[in-house]
């Protein structure tokens, strides 16, 4: 049965305060984008007003990051209409937009300070071993719809640009503690900071530890490792450079006790470099960045015997006869990527604003369980793009982007939007945008060769190796394609204070690339064989509505903010179908009691769906979660906050019968 009493109190105030300001520099700070106007960089990589977006987007700024209590990255985008987020494991969170869900999520990029974390060998993006800590993210914008045209061939359902803060926002050190109050969870997290200024250099430090156990009835506890370095540079005065570099290092419970998936743990370790220079010269800003990402995942080990296990697979009462038979089953994968971008913005006068620029990356993958040999495989993109912003005509906004993209896997392919943005009366923004994207096929599924190979007695069979065949790749695999178009309205009153952005949309996603599974005999053995191979086999039409609203009054005593996103779906493909939930909603916002005593809460509801890579058939839910901060010491900033999470209800989002529990922390922190 449906919560339809959450709609019906969908208005329900949800409340916190704004926190102390921080110690501040020169820099361009948060008001800069949340005030008067607001600003978002991500879209066209233009600086644009909100209501100037030539597409949809979402901002969670910093002050709703703290509202919401949230502990991991992935939580926060519970506040971003039609983003769904479910958790596999206790350290595998999935976040979507909108539908086809999945853990390695392949139709949404994820940016962080414009680098994609998107991972070469699955695709998706490791949410919980991103070297990244929360405390460090300024805002998130996130862009909903295809974006290819900026970002490239994965920028298809969305795109996520995680924000972090300049290293002169954050001098001084800082020290925040966490502990679970429940027996079972086992919450234990820590972050510090450190950041200083030598003349034109601001420098930050910053590290942490995040440990839990996961669901109670899995064998899903983690445990993360953190450090990250932020250094901002004015060489001279339109020169700047920024140097960061980052490093997680992670250890996860797997397996679920079986023959082939015994308990045991994973060690992952992911790791980055980045340096970007700006050059500001009177018309035109020059941008050049350099990227490395790799990862490591260590995970190999030893079956337990699997004699009744191949008797059941291949229809045999024969190997359950033999001695026990084992094999090696080897995890471990190795990527990483080089990715080099140029681009300049260019202000030809007033009326228009040029961005054109290149990029290329290079990505490399190394996986016996992945490609059944030693090799190192690599993709090869180059990029071309170029978007223009015109506004010769009064109260009209012309905006057209391209993107020529080339792998050495795929045919050359052109992505496009237009949108056109006409200004009424001064406060509304009518938005018509139609665009297009591709989602290139990844490594793994055009070149995939997954199998394992069992060692039998010799002299019992003609053969002394049984393998078993898990995935096969599709060479003839070509990109899905979604075709999109939107009528938006951005609309703002009270000086700003109060804003809402209405969307109607419908997009079509053709040669969509899913899971089929086939059969053969094995030429060298004669046994049968069952796998996966992808195909484009799929089409799915997505018809909606989304909206959302912010309520920041001047005086900043309170705050609230929503969205909802409604979809109507239909598809060839059953799983595509099941994946998209007809509802989601959301709400939040704060209160200020008084100087020292703030509240917020943070409530969402999902509506029935399935998963693309779970079997399970989840009910509506919804998740509330309330947070109060004392503050104890103005000098020194020290604040404790007392956190509940899912106080509505206990519920399955990802696996019947994982449920998410109710639970509470306490977080203290200070600045010294």
């Amino acid at each position: 049965m449906k919560n339809n009493s959450f709609i019906s109190s969908y208005s329900l105030i949800s409340l916190i305060l704004f926190s102390a300001s921080l110690q501040a520099q020169d820099y361009l700070a948060e008001t800069d984008f949340f005030g008067e106007a607001p600003v978002v960089l991500t879209v066209s990589r233009m600086n644009k007003l909100l209501e100037d977006s030539p597409a949809s987007v979402s901002v969670i700024d910093r002050q709703m990051i703290r509202n919401s209590g949230a502990r991991e990255i992935a939580d926060i985008f519970r506040m971003v209409p039609g983003m769904v987020i479910g958790y596999h494991f206790g350290h595998s969170p999935a976040v979507t937009y909108q539908g086809m869900g999945s853990e390695w999520q392949r139709q949404l990029q994820v940016l962080i300070d414009g680098r994609s974390v998107f991972v070469p060998s699955f695709g998706g993006v490791p949410w919980a071993n991103l070297p990244l800590l929360l405390e460090d993210i300024e805002r998130v914008e996130v862009t909903r719809g295809p974006n290819a045209v900026t970002y490239g061939a994965n920028a298809f359902l969305a795109t996520i640009n995680i924000i972090t803060r300049h290293a002169a926002e954050d001098l001084g050190a800082k020290i925040t503690v966490t502990h679970g109050l429940e027996q079972d969870d086992e919450i234990r997290d820590m972050y510090f900071r450190v950041g200083n200024q030598y003349s034109d250099l601001d420098w930050r430090i910053s590290g942490g530890i995040e440990e839990d156990d996961g669901y109670e009835v899995l064998f899903d506890s983690k445990q993360l490792k953190k450090l990250n370095l932020r250094t901002d540079f004015l060489t001279a005065y339109n020169q700047f450079w920024t140097l960061q570099a980052g490093i997680n290092q992670s250890t996860f419970n797997r397996g679920n006790g079986s023959e082939t998936n015994i308990f045991r743990d994973e060690e992952t370790s992911n790791s980055y470099q980045n340096l970007k220079w700006e050059l500001l010269q009177d018309e035109v800003t020059t941008t050049i960045q350099l990227t490395q990402t790799n990862q490591d995942v260590e995970d190999n080990f030893l079956s337990d015997p699997l004699n009744q296990e191949l008797d059941d697979r291949f229809g045999q009462n024969f190997f359950s006869l033999l001695p026990d038979l084992t094999m090696e089953i080897n995890f471990d994968r190795v990527s990483n990527r080089r990715d080099f971008e140029i681009y300049q913005n260019r202000n030809f006068n007033d009326k228009t604003i040029f961005v054109y620029g290149a990029s290329t990356r290079k990505d490399n993958v190394k996986s016996f369980y992945l490609f059944n040999d030693t090799d190192t495989h690599r993709v090869r993109t180059s990029r071309l793009f170029s978007s223009i912003e015109s506004k010769f005509i009064e109260d009209l906004i012309i905006d057209i982007g391209l993107m020529l993209e080339d792998t050495n896997y795929t045919d050359k392919e052109l992505s496009g939007r237009l949108s056109i943005i006409k200004k009424i009366e001064g406060q509304h923004s009518l938005r018509l945008v139609s665009s297009s994207a591709r989602r290139n096929p990844l490594l793994y599924e055009i070149l995939g060769n997954t199998r394992f190979e069992i060692e039998l007695p010799a002299g019992v069979l003609p053969f002394t190796k049984a393998p078993v065949i898990t995935w096969a790749g599709n060479e003839d695999i070509q990109p899905e394609v979604i075709q999109s178009a939107e009528i938006g309205l951005f609309s703002e009153f009270e000086n700003r204070q109060y804003s809402t952005d209405i969307k109607l949309f419908s997009y079509k996603i053709t040669d969509q690339i899913n899971e089929s599974t086939q059969n053969s005999i094995d030429a060298l053995t004669g046994l049968p064989q069952q796998f996966i191979v992808m195909e484009n086999n799929g089409t799915t039409t997505v018809k909606g509505i989304e909206a959302s609203l912010n309520y920041s009054p001047q005086h900043k005593k309170y705050r609230f903010y929503g969205g909802l996103s409604k979809v109507n779906v239909d598809s060839t493909d059953a799983k595509s179908l099941a994946s998209y939930p007809e509802l989601t909603a959301f709400a939040g916002g704060h209160i200020k009691i008084n100087p020292y005593h703030q509240i917020s809460t943070a409530i969402s509801y999902v509506d029935d769906l399935s998963w693309m890579d779970s079997n399970s058939q989840l009910d509506d839910h919804i998740k509330l979660d309330l947070r109060y901060q004392y503050l104890i010491n103005r000098k020194f900033d020290t604040k404790l906050e007392l956190i509940g999470y899912n106080l509505y209800e206990k519920y399955a989002e990802y696996v019947n019968n994982d449920f998410q529990e109710r639970s509470f922390l306490l977080r203290v922190s200070s600045r010294f």
